[in-house]
């Protein structure tokens, strides 16, 4: 089964995860920026575990402060 084969490599959307994402989502609210629901799950998952996070999409994750790599950039 491939989740067998990824181990622990995937972090799980759980309650840390679901808080941060609420303050994420509410910071954002009140400076007026937009922000996608799924990606601010995504952050509050890299947040509520001290990850990195990989993704070409840099900009949806602006004024956050998370550890960002972009693995496409040269």
């Amino acid at each position: 089964m491939i989740l067998d084969k990824l181990e622990r490599r995937i972090a799980a959307f759980d309650r840390a995860a679901a808080d941060e994402a609420a303050e994420v989502m509410a910071s954002r609210k009140r400076k007026r920026l937009p922000g996608d629901l799924r990606d601010m799950m995504i952050a509050g998952i890299v947040l509520a575990h001290g990850a990195t996070l990989a993704t070409r999409n840099v900009q949806h994750f602006s004024g956050l402060t998370l550890n960002i790599v972009n693995p496409w950039a040269g």
